[in-house]
């Protein structure tokens, strides 16, 4: 089946292109993970070279950094999502419960006429009855889980602005840049991105002491998008940058006005 790396989902044969990312899909999830681990790092230095060759589009040379920092763990799934989901499957759940059962009772009552009689009538009936039940009771569960994550959602989405709110007070795209350009003054295009998002991470994981890498990756992809709305052609002058980041581990400081 179809598969989406960036998003971790299946489709049905004939998609081509993820509905969530707009992203193109591999052949399948296990050709996918047999090729990943030997072949992520070539891919990625290809996709750098290409872009400073001119082959790839600004917003293709970032989707392609974005990808190469994304595929390093699992996509991080938010309560919130987690949510969403589980009211989702309850809901789809219920209905197919509820329909099976009700199956089962009109066949029953002789009000739905059933093309078979005597023991295959009755094995009929028990298997949507029983289908009916297993339904509901998965349904039952799943809005128990999705009720739970909703309560976690708020915290955690607290939480996330809290670390970004964090980091936004001690850096913005001059003092990332200037930091990045600073060590290596080539940096551009693909390379500069993915070299931001691992700053970025870097930050994250020594300033704040994350465990979860996925949760890093995904604050990471946040606080780009925030700092970078666009992609930034244009890298910072040292001639005009009235300040530098602090090169210390940890944190720089935002340039005044």
């Amino acid at each position: 089946m179809p598969y989406c790396p960036k998003c971790d989902m299946e489709f049905v044969e004939g998609i081509t292109v993820c509905s969530d990312c707009h992203g193109p899909l591999v052949p399948s999830k296990e050709e996918y993970l047999k090729s990943a681990a030997s072949g992520r790092a070539v891919s990625a230095g290809k996709e750098a070279a290409a872009s400073q060759n001119g082959a790839l589009s600004p917003d293709a040379a970032q989707a392609a950094a974005r990808a190469a920092a994304s595929q390093r763990t699992a996509r991080y799934v938010s309560s919130r999502e987690k949510s969403e989901d589980l009211h989702s499957s309850s809901s789809a759940f219920f209905l197919v419960g509820g329909a099976a059962l009700l199956a089962a009772v009109l066949g029953a009552a002789g009000i739905l006429p059933l093309p078979m009689t005597g023991a295959s009538r009755l094995l009929f009936l028990a298997v949507a009855a029983g289908i009916g039940i297993l339904c509901l009771i998965v349904a039952v569960k799943s809005r128990s889980q999705a009720s739970a994550a909703a309560a976690g959602a708020a915290a955690e989405e607290s939480r996330t602005e809290e670390l970004i709110g964090w980091f936004l007070a001690s850096w913005d795209k001059t003092a990332l840049d200037g930091r990045l350009l600073a060590e290596d003054p080539s940096l551009e295009g693909a390379e500069l991105d993915l070299k931001r998002y691992e700053l970025i991470q870097d930050c994250l994981i020594t300033g704040r002491d994350l465990p979860d890498p996925a949760y890093v990756d995904y604050l990471a992809e946040q606080i780009y998008e925030r700092l970078y709305p666009e992609t930034d052609s244009e890298r910072p002058n040292p001639e005009t940058d009235s300040e530098r980041p602090d090169p210390g581990i940890g944190g720089g400081q935002k340039t005044s006005g």
